[in-house]
Order: C-alpha cells, then structure tokens, then sequence
C-alpha cells in the first residue's frame, strides 16, 4: 500500500511518527512523508538542516517530501506563524510535490496544531483516497489550557473548525480513552473512533546501552527529566519541590533535564536565582536513540503535567517509554496518565501542582532499598509490554489501513 503520512514533525525531530514510519515500511508499504523544515524543539531551524537539504530527504526508506515553513521562535506570534506557514506550504507546494504520486491512504499525526486537519482533508478530496487522523493533542482545549484563547467565541471557533476537520476523516484514533470521549462529543464523530495509545517497547532497550559520557557519574540519586521542557511541563512546581525538599533535610541528589523548549532559559535563570544549581544539571536534546545511554544515570525518571481538563485527558508518550525502560517513575500528574502510572506499580505519582508531595515521594525514592525499586521498575516494564506493545498496535494498525482502503475501492 502506498501510504501519505501527514505530520508537521519529523526526523530529525524527536518523534513516535519517525517510528511508525519505519515499521510501515518494514511491513512492505510504501510510505511518502508530508512535513516541514525541521526546527522542533529549538524554534531555529536546524543548521545541518540549512547546509544541505537533500541529507533529510530519506528516513530508513520513506521518501520525505519537504516544504518550507517560518520558524517556531520563543513567542506566540512566531508560533502562530509557524502553524500557518506550515499549513499554507503544505496545501500549495505540496500540491506540486505530490503531483503525480499515486497515493491509497493518509494518515495524520495531530499534534499541535490541528490545522494540520484542513492539509489532510484536502488530499483526501483530491486524491480521493481515506484518511485516518492520530489525535495527540486536543484543540482548541489545549489553547484554553495554556491561556492562548481568553474569550468564548474563540473557543467556539475552534470548534467549529475542529468539527468540521473531524468531519472529513474516515477514521478518527484517539491516544487515551478520555480523549475518545472527548472527541465524540462532536456533532460530526457518529462511531467512526478508535482507541489506538502510543506503544510503550522500543528496540532501543533490547541491548545494554553505555552510560552517556555526556553526563557525569556521581554516587548520588539522580532523576532524569527528558523531553520538552515547555509551559505545560510546570516547572515553577518541580523547582517548588526542590525547594521544600532541601529546605526539611539535607537530600543527595540531582535532576538531569536532557531537551530543550520554551521554558528552558527560564528554568536554568531560576535555579540559579535561587542559588541551587547544584541540583540541577542541563543537557540539550539528543535522538531518541541515544535515550537509553542517558537513563543508564538515572534512578529514576520525572513526568509532569499542568493540572487542566485537556492535559488530564492525555498519556504523555514519555510515560510508555519510561515503563519500557524498566526505571520508576516520579510522576507529579493528574488524570490519563497518573492512572497508568499507578495502574502499572512502576512508580509514584502525585497530583499536578502539589509541589509538597512531590518532594515527599522524591524523598520516598531516595530512600527506598534498591531491591524494591528495581523491582517497581520492573513492574512497570511489565505492565508496558503487555498494554502497550509496538507489535500488537503496529499490527492492528496496519490491518486498519487495509481495511480502509479496499472499504474506499468498493
């Protein structure tokens, strides 16, 4: 099957779609990528990428087909522009690009922004061919969320849009089951949903990987945030934590945030207002294949999320892929993913923002024998092969795509 795959992120950019492709293609289709200038998490567009394009053509046999877009930047102006230039290049150049190319299915990776819904929606109609639409990220409860729409008839306008987006998908899959339902709540979803979550098991963890050099061995406790480090990931409550903590006794150990993201000037200008660099160390991001090397670090492994509806609905990929690596988590969330979390036994959770209870079960971590925190972390990795698995959801994926396409020939 020849397979478009819609997403405004990709390779080199640190991303589940990069896996999913891969697998595709191993599964003997044909996969063409629709994306843009790579320029995630960073807000700058790569600057191998500027030297020489052709070198991010290709990912392990997909055929990627590029179209310019304005950078990300720090800002919510520039933001706005990126998803605009994004959709307007991939409608007209990709247009041209794929001109020609016979297609069976699309399938969208929606993150944010769901615009990326009008793009898909358009190729559908002209290639007259289905499409199934990934929802990663809720619109517009995500913009209402992180305060970027303040009046109701914003809101309302987003969901006209976003219903009319729904409208024109074949199939819609959900990451989490809240989300489902969520999503079904609109006019135009009459049973044309699925359930499909991120998979937890990665090939990368199947050999030992070497300690990163990057980072530097210590004998001390050290947990390791990796991903983006943005707005909704509430760090002004894990410094919180750090605070309380040392505050009530003296505790051995660090935090190493391995990524990059709006907030990250931020945080490291905090920690060293507040004079405690020493518990923090900061690292850029690195591909997701190099995860394994820097968890060799850690003790344990940090996910947050901003207490809002939207974020409560959502299982951030990271939390598969923590499980996967056999590590506890310390997760301070609420919702979707505190529920796989404790669901799982690899790790403790508390609720968004309770910074207090952070820094109790940080010190519960510390303290805990070594036995009984492998074996949470192995629970944990347990409960991802067995709910999570990369084989059983590729596979039921692919008889999807199947499915849909000889449904559209009859």
């Amino acid at each position: 099957m020849r397979i478009l795959i819609i997403t405004q992120y990709f390779w080199p950019e640190n991303f589940r779609i990069n896996e999913l492709s891969e697998e595709l293609i191993k599964l003997g289709h044909k996969v063409y990528i629709l994306t843009g200038y790579p320029n995630y998490p960073k807000g700058e567009i790569y600057s191998e990428f500027k030297k020489d394009h052709k070198e991010f053509s290709k990912y392990k046999g997909a055929e990627i087909i590029r179209v310019p877009l304005l950078a990300r930047k720090n800002n919510n102006i520039s933001l706005a522009m990126n998803y605009l230039s994004f959709l307007l290049s991939s409608i007209i150049i990709g247009y041209f690009k794929l001109k020609g190319k016979k297609l069976d299915l699309i399938f969208t990776y929606q993150l944010s922004p769901v615009t990326i819904g009008i793009t898909s929606a358009f190729f559908s109609k002209i290639k007259n061919i289905p499409q199934i639409f990934w929802v990663q990220d809720l619109w517009p409860d995500t913009l209402v969320a992180l305060n970027i729409l303040k009046k109701n008839w914003q809101e309302n306008l987003f969901k006209i849009l976003v219903n009319w987006i729904y409208s024109q998908c074949d199939l819609i899959l959900a990451q989490s089951k809240n989300m489902l339902r969520e999503i079904e709540n609109y006019s135009s979803v009459k049973g044309n949903t699925h359930y499909f979550p991120t998979w937890g098991e990665s090939d990368l963890f199947l050999k030992v990987a070497l300690p990163a050099q990057e980072i530097k061995p210590k004998d001390i406790f050290t947990i390791i945030f990796a991903g983006n480090i943005g707005e909704a990931q509430d760090f002004p409550n894990i410094i919180k934590a750090v605070q309380h903590l040392i505050s009530n006794k003296e505790v051995n150990f660090r935090i190493i945030l391995v990524g990059d993201g709006s907030k990250k000037a931020w945080v490291i200008n905090e920690v060293k207002k507040l004079k405690i660099q020493q518990f923090f160390e900061f690292y850029n991001s690195f591909p997701l294949e190099r995860m394994p090397s820097f968890f060799r670090h850690a003790n344990a492994l940090l996910v947050s999320l901003q207490n809002s509806k939207v974020f409560n609905m959502t299982i951030p990929g990271k939390i598969q892929f923590y499980l996967s690596s056999g590590i506890p988590i310390i997760g301070m969330i609420c919702g979707a993913g505190a529920e796989v979390i404790k669901q799982s036994g690899g790790g403790l959770v508390c609720d968004s923002g309770d910074y207090k209870k952070l820094s109790n079960i940080i010190s519960q971590m510390i303290n805990m024998d070594k036995i009984n925190l492998k074996n949470m972390g192995l629970k944990g990795k347990k409960y991802a092969s067995k709910e999570f698995s990369k084989s059983t959801l590729i596979n039921k994926l692919d008889k999807i795509f199947i499915n849909y396409y000889y449904e559209k020939k009859r």
